[in-house]
């Protein structure tokens, strides 16, 4: 018979049964093998955190350029166009070997050029005053030749008006001793009064004429004076009129010359150097922040030229070291190349500043400059050679710190500590 109670009788059965004694619990072999791993890989980890090292880098842009620069050869006039390009690529050229004929026009309806218009005009405009100067020097030749002649003629009638002066005189000299004669003569009885009256006649009709010769001498003298005043007025206003022809003719020149000089306009080269970079074609337009060509020294290598940013800058110093991975050699095929920063600059660079250089930065940088190990990049047995211009991407290491101190840099910061 059995009785009602509140468990089963498997249990109550159960806590009737005692265990006499200590009880000792053996842990499985997996349990120690697991719990030893998680030891070693704590100590592991704790001595990579207090022995490894965290490395901040910078990835910074740079190109190559050689130690002296490159010399970048820009438009005089922008919005010229490219008329004529008269050197190649890779060339060598010296100082003042021309580089591109530029021209500025316009084109006008019927393709008449504004330029080749105004240019014909000027030139009419010179043709003109030449053929107006030599038709005013051979009409200046032509007054004096003239009053040249009337000169000529008049010291002619000169010396005849002096000679009929001289036989004037004789004859006076004679009719007047006549007359002194005839007077005694008339004194004494031995002539009459008519006599005398008609020598004396003769003597005042001579003296009449002696003095109209010495009033036509003076008429002729005074008439070659004039004459002489006019031919040295004429040549002065020859000298005049020739000297303002010529000063117009000059003025006329020099706006051609200032005209050819801003339609067609000649770009030499500033220095010695080889042709490199040539951006522009025939017919294409010219602008003030776009140079024509650029002039690589001949010969020389090249150095890195690389664009550090503020925040970065004071990390900086010469004799570190960087990988450079170039643009044109990918690195997964080439691998990097080493470098070591020789200089950093003292001030900062504005975006204005670096327009010209390959990259555009939008806030001032400072302008490091690195040595390579080579100057060549080794592939499949070859050395391909490193170019002025190229482009790349390097890494710093600006510093190093423990990974315990970068694991627990948050709690540093919250509690304004510097690690």
């Amino acid at each position: 018979m059995q009785t009602n109670t509140l468990f089963r009788h498997q249990v109550l059965n159960a806590q009737q049964q005692r265990i006499k004694g200590e009880v000792l619990l053996r842990p499985r072999l997996s349990f120690i093998a697991l719990t030893l791993c998680l030891f070693v890989w704590l100590a592991a980890a704790v001595y990579w955190l207090t022995s490894g090292n965290y490395t901040y880098t910078q990835s910074v842009s740079g190109w190559l350029e050689p130690p002296s620069g490159v010399t970048h050869v820009y438009s005089p006039q922008p919005g010229a166009i490219v008329d004529e390009i008269l050197v190649t690529e890779n060339a060598l050229v010296e100082a003042g070997t021309p580089l591109v004929r530029l021209r500025r026009d316009t084109i006008f309806s019927q393709n008449l050029h504004a330029g080749e218009l105004q240019t014909a005009e000027i030139q009419r405009q010179l043709e003109r005053l030449q053929a107006r100067r030599t038709l005013t020097a051979q009409n200046h030749q032509q007054q004096l030749a003239q009053l040249t002649a009337s000169l000529r003629s008049l010291a002619a009638d000169q010396q005849q008006l002096q000679s009929m002066k001289a036989l004037h005189a004789k004859k006076l000299a004679l009719a007047a001793k006549q007359k002194s004669a005839l007077e005694v003569l008339v004194a004494d009885g031995h002539a009459s009064e008519y006599q005398l009256s008609d020598i004396q006649s003769q003597w005042l009709n001579e003296h009449y004429q002696h003095e109209q010769l010495a009033r036509e001498l003076l008429k002729n003298a005074a008439e070659q004076q004039s004459v002489r005043f006019n031919l040295s007025a004429t040549q002065q206003q020859q000298a005049l009129a020739e000297l303002d022809i010529d000063n117009q003719i000059s003025e006329q020149q020099n706006r051609l010359n200032q005209h050819l000089s801003t339609q067609d306009i000649l770009v030499v080269a500033p220095a010695r150097g080889r042709v490199s970079q040539l951006q522009v074609n025939t017919g294409q337009a010219t602008h003030s922040s776009l140079p024509l060509l650029s002039l690589m020294p001949e010969n020389a290598t090249v150095e890195a030229k690389l664009l550090i940013p503020v925040a970065a800058a004071g990390f900086i110093e010469p004799g570190q070291s960087l990988q450079v991975r170039y643009d044109a050699f990918p690195y997964t095929q080439f691998g990097t190349q080493e470098a070591v920063i020789t200089q950093l600059s003292a001030h900062l660079l504005l975006p204005q500043e670096i327009a010209q250089t390959p990259f555009q930065a939008e806030q001032p940088v400072y302008l490091a400059t690195a040595t390579l190990s080579s100057h060549h990049i080794r592939f499949a047995n070859n050395d391909i050679a490193l170019r002025a211009g190229m482009t790349f991407a390097a890494e710093i290491q600006i510093r190093e710190r423990n990974l315990l101190q970068w694991l627990f840099e948050p709690l540093y910061v919250l509690h304004g500590g510097v690690l």
